[in-house]
């Protein structure tokens, strides 16, 4: 674990590592966002106007388009080939959690970033979330990081480009008095009155970053992640039935009791070698909180535009770096044009007073205030001297210098070359075919793909961080939301238990813990776009099919699939039912597999209205068999419930018969005891009687003489 000193010499290093190219960032930020006027050099000109000509934005906006129209595409592959089902449910879950409000501004805001300054950044965290049956899940939720250039220091020995290579990393974030004041209490449960800045600005605190800002009250907190090895020991758990499970050690914690309760005992244990990731919040008076987190990655996504290692150091930009000097340049010479518009004077005849005397205020108007038909001019002077007609001269309007009027589709040209994704002006053809606009869309990537390539990166990352974080908070039996790549969202249940009718042995589907995957990651086009590509396709391929082929009628079927349109899911539910039954489709619902499997049996195609009340049919007996199995599920608990109590009851039972029996025992030992004893007063009594007569006295006079003395 780290103390206080440790992160702050830790951060210090980072930060100090990258200050030059972060500062550049900083700078393109304020560039593309704020005002291009902010260099010393512009701020020193004798310009009355500083007009702002942007080309840039445009560019970037072409840039975040080409992302947003080419997303990319997140694939797990278990190393386990027997876990593909974990693999589908884990697909379904990223590309659902992908369409939540953080996700999607967390995306936003990084790619924006990394267009503009050259880096961008999100991160992943579980949350708890209590839902309104009362339950309290966790989830995995993605939050944006603002101003990542400026906020998120790295391990200065991290080359890679998604920094999976890196053993700490510090995120900055920012809060006023108050703010901070509430985050202790959270945290820690304290309640603070005052805040000693001596603990955040004095140098022994730390070296470079100013913790506390001055007069703006910001006290800024890190978050910071800190992975190491560490052994773990893996369990290798048997129920009496003989099902295996693989349980880690932090698993165990949590479910040990419940494992035991199920008959469950350890068969063998190995030790292996596991990332922790640790995660503290500190401010730069203390640590306030200190955590192991879910997985063994650290959960902070980064995206960069174009990067270099330059003499050991990495260095970053946007689309913002290279255009600034022409952008500036093109501000310059159209803020100069109109300074000379403004301020230079406008083209005017010269007279002489006396050809003008008495008429001076025709000539003073300007513009739309001299609404006189004509002007008037003296013929002769006063003295009756012939005066000359017209103006003498005209006093010439500005010129625009040359040099500038050739600079300034230069200086247009030269933001385009850099920024610009190079379409030709001509494009807004209504006619122009599928062909020729895949064409010009390719056109456009050119100058996206470096951003695209590496926003591909950063998705693969995300998804290696979602799939470990997965494996851990996803470990009991519940319902989770999953979206199909058709956008199709439907409820799944994981850690559900079977019977495996072959084996008998219980087996656990969905299972996500202790599972390995390999992540993949892949440009693809938007499903639109490319459901928009498929329909092309199909019907160039009905155009040269002959009539009679049976493929038209499965590229007709297809059509009609992927067809949009108000009150037309029944026609795509038929279209997908006709595919199922023909073979081209896999069922994947219960009612599909049912229908796939009556037609199998009646070996002949049904209509479409047989398709159609086939599948209502199905429906209703799904919802028939999953009522009947919650029915016979509750049966099963209750005659469970019934069995044990006449168990219980047969156990009582059977221990008072045990008691009755003792006591029974133990009354015939007594009445033994007591026959034994009168047996023996009765033969002494005898010899008594005998001893007096006995030649005269017969057994029955000897018995009935001791019954009368008693």
């Amino acid at each position: 674990m780290l103390d206080l000193e440790k992160i702050k010499k830790l951060h210090d290093k980072a930060y100090q590592s990258g200050q030059v190219t972060r500062e550049r960032a900083a700078d393109d930020l304020v560039f593309y966002w704020v005002t291009h006027w902010d260099d010393a050099i512009l701020d020193e000109t004798q310009l009355a106007y500083r007009g702002e000509f942007d080309i840039l934005r445009k560019a970037g906006r072409n840039i975040l388009a080409d992302l947003e129209k080419n997303p990319i595409q997140v694939d797990f592959e278990p190393v386990d080939d027997d876990r593909e089902d974990a693999a589908e449910i884990l697909d379904g879950m990223y590309r659902n959690d992908n369409r939540s409000n953080t996700s999607i501004e967390a995306f936003t805001n990084a790619d924006i970033e990394n267009v503009v300054c050259g880096v961008g950044a999100w991160k992943l965290e579980p949350e708890y979330v209590t839902l309104r049956s009362g339950d309290v899940n966790q989830f995995i939720k993605r939050k944006p990081i603002y101003e990542a250039n400026n906020t998120v220091f790295w391990d200065p020995n991290a080359k890679l480009l998604d920094k999976s290579d890196a053993n700490y990393v510090g995120v900055l974030f920012s809060y006023s008095e108050d703010g901070y004041k509430e985050l202790v209490n959270e945290l820690t449960g304290e309640d603070i009155d005052e805040i000693n800045p001596k603990n955040f600005s004095s140098p022994e605190q730390s070296l470079t970053f100013p913790w506390l800002l001055g007069e703006a009250k910001k006290y800024h907190v890190v978050e910071f992640y800190h992975r190491k090895k560490v052994m773990k020991s893996i369990f290798f758990m048997v129920d009496p039935f003989g099902s295996e499970i693989t349980v880690s050690e932090d698993q165990m914690e949590k479910i040990e009791d419940d494992l035991m309760e199920q008959g469950y005992f350890i068969m063998g244990e190995k030790k292996v070698e596991r990332w922790e990731v640790t995660k503290y919040i500190a401010s730069g008076e203390k640590i306030l909180s200190e955590d192991i987190i879910a997985g063994e990655h650290i959960p902070i996504i980064p995206v960069y535009g174009e990067r270099a290692f330059i003499e050991g150091e990495e260095h970053y930009e946007g689309v913002t770096r290279l255009a600034k000097d022409p952008q500036r340049l093109r501000d310059f010479q159209m803020s100069y044009l109109a300074d000379i518009a403004s301020k230079s004077p406008r083209e005017k005849p010269i007279f002489t007073p006396e050809q003008i005397a008495g008429h001076e205020d025709m000539y003073s108007l300007s513009g739309a205030d001299n609404n006189y038909p004509y002007l008037l001019q003296n013929r002769f002077d006063a003295e009756g001297n012939e005066l000359p007609l017209g103006a003498l001269a005209t006093l010439p309007a500005p010129n625009i210098p040359p040099a500038l009027a050739a600079v300034l589709e230069l200086s247009r040209q030269a933001v385009e070359d850099v920024a610009n994704p190079g379409l030709p002006q001509d494009i807004a053809d209504p006619d122009l075919s599928g062909k020729a606009i895949l064409a010009l869309q390719a056109r456009m990537d050119m100058q996206s793909m470096v951003y695209q390539k590496h926003r591909k990166h950063a998705q693969r990352r995300d998804g290696e961080v979602y799939a470990s974080m997965a494996s851990v908070i996803y470990d009991v039996p519940r319902k989770v939301k999953i979206q199909l790549p058709d956008g199709t969202v439907k409820t799944e249940e994981i850690m559900q238990e079977v019977i495996d009718e072959q084996t008998g042995e219980i087996v656990t589907l969905k299972d996500l813990r202790e599972v390995e995957f390999n992540v993949y990651s892949e440009i693809t086009s938007d499903y639109s776009s490319q459901k928009e590509q498929t329909m092309d396709r199909l019907d160039k391929m009905l155009e040269v099919l002959p009539p009679g082929d049976p493929l038209r009628n499965i590229i007709m079927l297809k059509q009609l699939k992927l067809m949009d349109g108000v009150d037309f899911d029944d026609v795509r539910e038929y279209a997908r039912n006709q595919l199922i039954l023909m073979g081209i489709e896999k069922p994947e619902t219960e009612e599909e597999i049912q229908m796939a499997q009556q037609a199998a049996q009646s070996g002949e195609e049904p209509s479409a209205e047989m398709v159609l009340a086939q599948a209502e049919m199905l429906k209703g007996q799904a919802d028939m068999l999953r009522e009947k199995r919650e029915i016979t599920k509750m049966q099963l608990e209750y005659q469970v419930k019934t069995t044990k109590n006449e168990i219980d009851a047969f156990e009582a039972q059977t221990d008072r018969f045990e008691s009755q029996i003792a006591a029974q025992e133990a009354g015939v030992k007594i009445d033994k005891t007591a026959a034994e004893a009168l047996g023996q007063k009765l033969e002494n009594q005898a010899k008594v009687v005998q001893l007096r007569d006995p030649a005269n006295m017969s057994t029955d006079e000897i018995y009935a003489e001791l019954m009368a003395t008693g």
